[in-house]
């Protein structure tokens, strides 16, 4: 806790140890909002600054003890990637993680032929695969310009790009999980 003005205000890492501890959030609810919380780049068009960085809520939870989550708060700590940019985007890499596939990094730089830099949501580098989650914004005319522009910049590369929404999503992992697994085997994968 911190003490602003005379009033005890609960850390955001504190805050997040709570959450653990709540039964009615899943795993990946807890993941989600600590990879909000550990998110940081250097993506061009909107750098992200983390609320908390990772090694320091790290040593936070480790600091703690007897608190309703602790344990829960240590699994999720060894789950959490830094870098995703949204609880959608978390869900869907721990999909993938679940399902024992290759590592995939949120933000994944990809380098177009051209010498410019294209961000990925989430890449994997060894089998040149990339997905991105389309939300509801996605379907703008301005947003559905630069995802044309990424998406071939993206394919120039060499790269294949799966993108994921929300109606993907909602026909649950296994179909999540197929859609990835063609792509990567187009790459080479054999799992």
């Amino acid at each position: 806790m911190t003490l602003i003005s005379g009033t005890r205000v609960a850390t955001p890492a504190r805050t997040w140890l709570d959450l653990c501890g709540m039964p009615q959030l899943t795993m990946d609810d807890v993941i989600a909002a600590g990879e909000y919380l550990v998110s940081e780049h250097e993506r061009t068009f909107h750098p992200r600054t983390a609320v908390v960085k990772l090694p320091d809520l790290r040593s936070f939870v480790e600091s703690r003890h007897r608190v309703v989550g602790l344990g829960r708060a240590r699994i999720a700590l060894d789950l959490l990637a830094v870098g995703v940019d949204s609880p959608r985007e978390s869900h869907l890499r721990q999909i993938l993680e679940r399902a024992g596939l290759p590592r995939f990094i949120p933000n994944c730089p990809v380098v177009d032929p051209w010498g410019g830099t294209v961000w990925i949501d989430l890449g994997n580098v060894e089998y040149r695969t990339g997905l991105e989650y389309e939300g509801e914004h996605h379907t703008t005319p301005e947003q559905m310009a630069m995802d044309a522009w990424r998406d071939r910049r993206t394919r120039a590369s060499g790269w294949n790009q799966v993108k994921i929404t929300k109606h993907d999503m909602a026909r649950g992992e296994p179909y999540i999980v197929k859609l990835v697994v063609t792509a990567l085997r187009d790459h080479g994968y054999r799992g």
